[in-house]
Order: structure tokens, then sequence, then C-alpha cells
């Protein structure tokens, strides 16, 4: 078999488990073994090994797949997210638009620019390639949520909800989506926030946050034992999290546990001491 066998034959393999996550491997290593300057391979190991959780093995060949083929949007855009996950931003950005420079209209790339310059507090860069990203792909789920917090922390709630909303009728059950629009409407919404919540636990069980705002909504309006629920499973996906052990204790006091309740606040104050 010829390295573009190997490639091909990897580049098929559908599945992300580690099985078939090793065989892929074992189809790039093959490739490169029989053409180290195949830019694809080192572009598609790299995805693998960050996969796998090894990061310098996966920078070192996103690294060769770019210095192969500079024009390589994909490797730069890849490379670039491992740069940013490694507080490396600056350089992340740098690849962010090399891959934008070999493909204008690469719009994941333009949604992570934003994403940085909204952290880095630059408003007009960030709003410029929210709305980018926007103009290129109106049904991008994801750059309507994002764009919708940052609009809703520079105070323009109207139109953040209106992103929320075109996020959601991108994806029904987008989580973060529904937990944003939840915590806006709590503002005047009471009843519509408490769905939302309950919206985005369903499409994430496992969703901390939407369990412990979802308490707080719950205790605030009486429905004590559900809050509980809520509560505690909060306090399992995210056991070191003192705050809803705290607000755990202050339900069970107004239940009437205060033996509970103690327990609960030691917990909390025994977590903010270290």
């Amino acid at each position: 078999m010829t390295a573009e066998d190997w490639f091909l034959k990897g580049a098929g393999i559908v599945g992300t488990d580690d099985r078939q996550l090793a065989e892929e491997m074992r189809c790039c290593e093959r490739a490169l073994e029989l053409r180290t300057d195949y830019p694809e391979a080192h572009n598609n190991l790299g995805v693998i090994l960050k996969r796998r959780g090894d990061q310098i093995a996966a920078e070192k060949h996103y690294r060769d797949a770019v210095r192969l083929w500079p024009q390589y949007p994909e490797a730069h855009y890849n490379l670039a997210i491992l740069l940013e996950e490694t507080a490396r931003p600056d350089e992340a950005a740098s690849h962010y638009r090399l891959a934008l420079k070999w493909r204008a209209e690469y719009v994941d790339a333009l949604l992570r620019l934003a994403g940085l310059f909204d952290a880095w507090g630059d408003r007009h860069e960030a709003e410029y390639y929210f709305r980018e990203s926007l103009r290129l792909r109106p049904g991008f789920a994801e750059a309507h949520n994002n764009f919708g917090v940052f609009l809703e922390n520079q105070g323009d709630i109207q139109e953040a909800e209106s992103h929320y909303i075109q996020a959601l009728q991108a994806r029904s059950n987008y989580a973060e989506a529904h937990y944003n629009y939840a915590m806006l409407l709590e503002a005047r919404d009471l009843e519509e926030a408490e769905k939302h919540y309950r919206a985005a636990i369903r499409a994430m069980p496992e969703y901390a946050e939407a369990h412990n705002n979802l308490a707080v909504l719950l205790h605030e309006k009486g429905s004590f034992s559900d809050a509980r629920s809520h509560y505690l499973t909060a306090i399992r996906i995210r056991p070191a999290d003192a705050q809803t052990y705290q607000n755990l204790s202050l339900l069970l006091a107004a239940m009437g546990e205060g033996e509970q309740a103690d327990r609960y606040a030691r917990r909390a104050a025994e977590i903010m001491e270290g």
C-alpha cells in the first residue's frame, strides 16, 4: 500500500472509541513512514494525538503540517485551538488569521477569533467577527449563542435574547443556549426561565450549573423538595463547589433540618478554606 492508501484507509474509519482511534493512528503513522512530507497525515495524526491527551506530540504534527503546506487552513485552525487551550492566545490568533487568509469563509475560525477578542476586551473586533461568522452561516447555533452572551454583557438584552432564540431555533437541544437564555429570563419571567433550565438539563443531564441555578430558582419559589434534589445532583457532579453546599445548607435550614444544614455549611467552609 502507498502512503496515500494508508491515509485514506485511516480517514475512512468511522467512530472515536479507543480501538478505532488506535487503528486510525496506525494508518497515519504508516502513511508518514512511507512519506514523511505528507501534511494531511501530520494534521490528522495531530487530531488523534490531541484527542488521546498528548498535546506536545499533537502540536509537533500540526507544526509539521503547516511547515510542509503553509496554505493549509485546517492545520492552522487545529494548531490555533491547541495554542489557545494551552494559554498562548496571541499565537493562536495568528494561526486563526492564517487559516482565514487561505480560506476567507472559514466560519469556525471567525468565531474563535471573536471569542479571543472578547476575552481581550476588544468589543469592536469581537463584534465584527461575530457578525461576520453569522453573515456567512446564518444558522450557526454556536455563533448565535456566543454572540448572545457577548451582547448581554454589553447590556444589549433585546438583541441578546434574539440570538439565544435563533440558536435554539437552529438547535433545539442546545443545552448552553437554554442555560444562557434562562439566566437572561430570570429578570422578568421565572416560569420561562425554569422551563429553559429544565430543557438544558434534559439535553445535558450532567450540567452542574443548570442544576444549581434551577435549584436556586425552585428554592426561592418554595419548591423545597425539588430544589434539594437539584442541589444534590449539582454536588454529585461538582463536589468541590462551596457555593452549592452553602445554598443547600440554607435550604435545609428553611426546611427545619438544622443538623443536615450545619453539616453542609461546614463542608462549604472546608472547601473555601482549601
